[in-house]
Formats: structure tokens, sequence, C-alpha cells
């Protein structure tokens, strides 16, 4: 096995580690995803931890939807409007399930990375909510978490059999037909521990045809000694998502709130994961700590569309033929030879073969090791602490696509936009790749404090990776088959001064680059753009990303009382961003852009004392380009070809959220709970040159409720969008009247809206036994 060298960086450090050998007595003064607590600050940018107990409290149908509601800076794009499906953006960044995304955050689950392999994606429905014990979202563009880290990482921890001994049954049942039903048992007896989470739901979706069921199951075997500690981590999903998109604006006001555009748009994850972790106390202040584990993820999608396709005459015999650039090239048919046109293998007319499945399977199968150790010392008058680790990732990807012809069914009024499968598939569509990664890497960091006021770190991380991909379907000139290398060290550092024991200071500055995943290398020329994530062409090479972070903060706290204020900004080198290029929002390439820019300020305040919690966070986000492109967006309402000038907002991201949240006890046995979100306007995808009309702003808000029957019942009940608010969270374009000019010819605008949830009541039992 051939692997390429990638070296990494452990950046902050808060605490101090006792030259005792015993694993209940080792703290650590920052993190990394080898650590196995969570800390909740940090010197190289800020840190917002979610616990478990926080997480049960709110009742939330998932970790993401949390997250929208509670942490500052973060923002969801309903884009598939699934909510296992989010996009999520912080600070301007994104992790996301769809491969036409360039994504910016790194997920960590049990100190094993999340992202896939094949296109850094997140597929947010893996992570068992039930069974997270904690939850840290890192700022800025720390290289203690390896590549893809250019705005943030989240870092997720699941319960063991010592953070949780008892068994439980949550039974839940909400709108839109949803159902769940959630068991966790653990306990220990002693040094060992154990601990299962299985999860089951279903739901028929708010919007038209958009059913969703998942199956979920977590274990964890845990030994844990004086010295040393050991965990087996397994994990496994089997879940079918649909999430049918964007709808056209005056749609929905002709057809309702629910409406969808065509459909499916199905996703089948198949994911099995297993870890296993160890840190062991070596005595003199030395703690050991590794993991290794092994990921395989089975992604399935079908997409339903319209077609490009029309009919055609070659030769006196009826065929389909594909238009591009007003050349007309006739359809190869697989399993057929080149000449035979659709008319001989089929009986159906080809004037009603007006729409597409695009379908794709990506068989993701990665595995690592990483090695870390620490040494943490005491003197009279300083504590330091440094680090040094390393380690290997290794992923296999094969993906296959190919483009069905279908039956759009949209004559009439009733007919549901639907497509149909023919059997018969285009030949010139099909992709066969595979795809071979391969990383090294090595990280050292250091940190001192000295006396009670200053606290210092540095560290630095080294990576160069390899990707190696084969065309399974041509060769030579024109195929997918390439070598693509990466490399790059990333410094961070940072400084903080306590004012005072309640005030503190800081100022980081960090640097993160990610290579260009596989999917974005196969998808970057202009003149042959992807029909994603099925098309994929031999391309030239897109750059690797290089994202420069400087962060300052000011904090207060006291046992009651914690302020936060923020400043920030990350400048990104040879970002990649897509370039629609075709009718359909998945059609186009991915591109360099030379320079772009987020900066903004946060504020956040919480209050926790005896039976009340008041939250509230601000933030701003000014996120621009800073260098001149032109962006193609062929249905942009102004025309293609738009030319975009530094200081032009990045689509999709609001300049402005406000969020609250309370939680009151009232007794022993009832609390009350709130959540409100304000965010402001944003411009839709495709108006990158922001000459159009933006998605309002809007305003939601949440309510729920925990009484205690018993010392082992509860009874819960949630409200979200508790004023039943309609209002849109992500815009794009598109051409409606390909698909509607016979049944809605008055619908001709190309504003394409991804809508939020209207009303959703949930309600839930939770029986401790």
């Amino acid at each position: 096995m051939k692997y390429v060298i990638v070296v990494g960086v452990m950046l902050s450090f808060e605490g101090m580690a006792s030259e005792i050998a015993s694993l209940e007595t080792i703290s650590v003064f920052g993190q990394n995803p080898l650590f196995s607590e969570h800390n909740t600050t940090s010197i190289i940018g800020s840190t917002q931890t979610i616990s478990a107990e926080e997480l049960a409290k709110s009742n939330a149908l998932s970790l993401s939807q949390h997250m929208k509601n509670r942490l500052t800076s973060v923002h969801i794009n309903d884009v598939q409007n699934n909510p296992f499906q989010p996009d999520v953006q912080y600070r301007g960044f994104t992790a996301s399930p769809l491969l036409g995304l360039p994504q910016g955050i790194s997920l960590y689950l049990n100190g094993i990375r999340f992202n896939e392999p094949f296109g850094n994606t997140v597929n947010w429905d893996l992570i068992p909510f039930a069974a997270l014990e904690s939850v840290a979202l890192y700022s800025g563009s720390n290289p203690s978490f390896g590549q893809n880290t250019l705005g943030g990482a989240l870092d997720m921890r699941v319960k063991n059999g010592f953070t949780f001994e008892r068994n439980e049954l949550d039974l839940q049942i909400a709108s839109f037909g949803q159902r769940q039903a959630t068991l966790q048992s653990g306990g220990n007896n002693g040094p060992w521990g154990y601990y299962v989470a299985i999860n089951r739901l279903s739901e028929d979706g708010w919007r038209d045809f958009s059913n969703s069921d998942l199956k979920q199951l977590l274990t964890t075997l845990t030994y844990q000694g004086d010295t040393h500690h050991l965990e087996l981590f397994v994990a496994a999903n089997d879940n079918a998502l649909t999430g049918n998109g964007a709808v056209p604006e005056d749609l929905q006001a002709a057809e309702g709130y629910d409406a969808v555009y065509t459909y499916p748009d199905k996703t089948e994850n198949d994911h099995r994961m297993f870890a296993l972790s160890s840190e062991s106390a070596l005595g003199n202040g030395f703690t050991l700590r590794a993991n290794s584990y092994y990921r395989r993820n089975n992604i399935d999608t079908t997409n339903g569309d319209d077609s490009d396709y029309e009919e055609c005459e070659f030769n006196n015999v009826v065929t389909l033929c594909e238009e591009e650039d007003d050349d007309v090239e006739r359809v190869e048919f697989v399993g057929y030879a080149p000449e035979i046109s659709f008319s001989d293998i089929s009986d159906l007319d080809p004037d009603d073969i007006d729409g597409t499945l695009n379908q794709s399977a990506t068989e993701n199968k990665s595995y690592g090791l990483a090695v870390q150790l620490m040494h943490s010392k005491k003197t009279t008058y300083f504590e330091h602490e440094w680090v040094i680790g390393g380690g290997v990732d290794h992923a296999d990807i094969d993906f296959i696509s190919d483009t069905e012809f279908g039956i759009l069914h949209n004559s009439t009024p009733e007919d549901d936009r639907s497509v149909s499968p023919t059997g018969f598939f285009d030949s010139e569509s099909q992709v066969r790749l595979g795809v071979k990664t391969y990383e090294h890497y090595l990280y050292s960091g250091y940190s001192l404090r000295f006396g009670e006021r200053w606290l210092f770190s540095i560290s630095g991380r080294y990576n160069d990776s390899k990707i190696s991909m084969h065309d399974r379907i041509d060769v030579g000139e024109g195929s997918l088959n390439g070598e693509h290398h990466f490399n790059r060290f990333n410094p961070a550092l940072g400084v903080q001064y306590s004012i005072s024991p309640d005030w503190d200071v800081s100022l980081s500055y960090s640097e993160s680059s990610r290579m260009p995943s596989p999917a974005e290398l196969s998808c970057a020329d202009e003149d042959d753009p992807c029909k994603l994530p099925n098309g994929f062409v031999a391309d030239p090479p897109l750059n690797k990303v290089v994202a420069k972070t400087i962060e300052a903060s000011v904090d207060y706290h006291t046992d009651a009382n914690t302020l936060t204020a923020t400043l920030y900004r990350t400048k990104s080198v040879d970002d990649i961003i897509f370039q629609q290029a075709g009718v359909t929002q998945s059609e186009g390439y991915f591109i360099n852009v030379d320079k772009t820019n987020r900066q903004g300020a946060e504020l956040s305040y919480l209050y926790q004392q005896d039976n009340l919690v008041l939250g509230a966070s601000y933030n701003y986000l000014d996120a621009t380009f800073e260098s001149e492109f032109i962006t193609f967006s062929p249905n942009n309402p102004l025309g293609g070809g738009r030319q975009v000038e530094p200081g032009d907002t990045i689509p999709g991201q609001p300049q402005h959220q406000v969020k609250m949240h309370t939680s009151w006890t009232l007794n022993e046995v009832l609390t009350l709970g709130a959540e409100w979100l304000l965010s402001s306007s944003s411009y839709y995808r495709g108006d990158e040159a922001n000459e159009n009309k933006k998605l309002p702003s809007y305003a939601v808000a949440n309510v729920y409720a925990n009484y205690q029957v018993s010392e082992s019942v509860q009874l819960s009940v949630r409200i979200d969008n508790a004023f039943d608010r309609q209002y849109n969270t992500f815009g794009t374009y598109g051409e409606p009247d390909e698909v509607l000019e016979d049944v809605h010819p008055e619908i001709d605008e190309a504003f394409f809206v991804g809508p939020g949830s209207p009303r959703r009541v949930t309600a839930n039992v939770q029986v401790q036994f």
C-alpha cells in the first residue's frame, strides 16, 4: 500500500496536567481530534459547546437543527428540504451532503474524520443525535483538525457506559407523519462499560412526496483503568431520504407551500464504522493517545428532472438528440451499437421522453491510524505542554453514474411531475471512476502558561496528499485518469492575557488548507460541464485552497454569567466555487476564485443560575469575493455571463443573525423553554454579481416543555415555527417553463426557493428502567 505524507498540528492549550500517572488527573490546554474531552475555551479561535443534557432538554429533531437555533454564526440553507440533509453554514463556510458545494468545515465523531472522502461532503443523517455526549464547534482555520478546516471544525463525542448508566426508551410522534423510537442502554461494572443506542425514525415529510426512513445503531465497549483507557466504537446506518429540492416561487402561490417541482430526489446511505481508541498515562506527565478506524459508506442517489434531450431525425429514422452550442448530437444508447436509434429499440414515442433520472452510486471506504504523545509539566512559575503526533488516512472510492431516459408526467394539472424510468440509458453520460486518496500527517505544538495571566501557544502542521484517479471507461486523452499531489505547511499561534480572574483577552492567527476533492477535480472544465452528481469529465487541475484567519476576543466569565465578543477575518486564496452552466441547478463545473474574504463580529451572552437559563447572540458576517471573475449562471434573470467585482457578497449568507433562548424550571417537575431566531436577507445562488432581488429576512420562534411525571417517566412537547411563518432560507435560478408550460404557462420567472418547514408539533414520552 502506497501512502503520501501529510503532516499536521496540535493547537491551543488551556488547563494543566499533573505528573501523576493517572487518567483522572490529566487535563489539557487545548483541543484536537485525539483529545478525549472538550474544553470550553481555546486559544486558537473560539469554542462553542453543547452538552448531552442541553440536547435532551431541547427535544430538537437533529443536531443541525439545534445548532441553527443556539450556536452563534450558524445558518441553515434548506436546499433539499429534508431535515436530515441541510446545508450548514458557519461564518460563510459550508458543511453539506451535496457534491455541488465546496466544503469548508471538518467534522469528527469520536476523533474520526466524518467528511466523506469523495467530495468532503457531510451526511448529517448518519449522526446519532441521542447518542451524543458532547459537541464542540471550533472557529477559524485551526490546522489541528486537518484539511478542510477553512472556517471551523465540529467535534462530536458519543456516550459510553461511564457517562450513561441506565436504560431509556423514548417514543415520539410529530407532525407530517413522523414516528420515532429510540432505545439507549448503558452501564459499567467498574473497569468495563458498555453503551448501546438504537434509533428508528420514519416520516412522510412536510412537502409532497418527501418521505424518509432512518435506522441507526451505535455501540461502545469501554475499559477504564487507573492509567489506561480503551474504547471500541461501532456504528451502522441504513437511511433512505427524500428531499425534493428548490421550487419556483410562483408555483408555491399556485399549488401551495408544500408543492414540489419534479421528483423523485432520493438518497440512500448504507454506513458502517468501526473505531478503536486508546489513552495511556505513561508517568512523569506523559500521555499517549491513539486511534484506528474503518468506515464504509455506500451512497445511492436518484434525481428525477426534466430533459435536455429532444426528438430528432437522422437518416429518416426518429431518435433522440442532445443540443450543445447549436450543434445537434445523436444519442448513443448503453448496450446498443452507435448507429441504433431509439425507434429501433422502443415502441415509446421519442417526443414523450421529456425527463431524465440521474443516478449515482458511490462506495467510500476509508481507514486510518493516528498516534499522539503529550507531555505536561507544572513548576512554581509556569505550566507547559507539548504534543507531537501523526497518522495515516487512506480511502478507496468507486463512483458510477448514469442518466436514464424517463417520462415526465406534467401534461395536466392532475399530473404529479414525477419521472418514470424507461430502461434506456445515455452512453455518453456514463461514468465509472475509481479513486484512491492517500494522506500522511505529522503535527507538533507547544503551549506555555506563565504566571496567572499569560498563556502562549505555537504549533504547525504539514499536509502532503495524493489523489489517484482511474477512468474505467475511457483511456488516454480525454479520460479521467490522473495523479494529483498537494502539500503545505500550516502554522498557528495564539496568546491569551487574563486581565482579572473574570476577564480574558485573546488573539490568534491560524492557517489551514484543503486539496480539491476527487469530485471537484473531475468536474472543472467550463467547456464540458457536469451534471452533479452524475457526470465527470477530464479537466484542468484545480489549485488547493488556503485560508488564513486572525481572530481577537474578549471574555467575561463568572459562575452565572458568560459574555464573549469576537472579531475575525478569514482570507481564502484559490477558493473553489461551483459555476452553474445548464438549465438544471446541478449542471456546471468547479473553478478557483483568486481571493475571497469572510469577516465579522460576534457577541454572545449566557446566564445560568439555579432554575433559569437565558442566552442571546448576535453575529455580523461580511462574506465577499475579492477578485474579478465571470459567473456563467445561464438562468440569471439578467442573462448569463455576469461580471463579479471585488466586494460583491457571496450568495446564501445572511449578514445579520440574532438568536435568543431561555429555559425556566418552574418546579421539580416542569421546565419551559423557548427559542427565537432572526435572519436577515441574502442573495440567490447564481447572483454572485449582486444584481437581483434578495431573499427577504425572516424570524422563527420555537417553544418546548418537559414534564417529569415520576422519577422514571417524562413527557415532552415541542413546537417548531410556533407562529407558522412561511419563509425561505435558500434561493437559486432555474427555467420553470421547461416543466410547467403546459399546466402553468403563467409561471416563467427564474426564481427558485428552498422554503423553511411550517409549524411542526412533536410529542414524546421517555421511560427509564
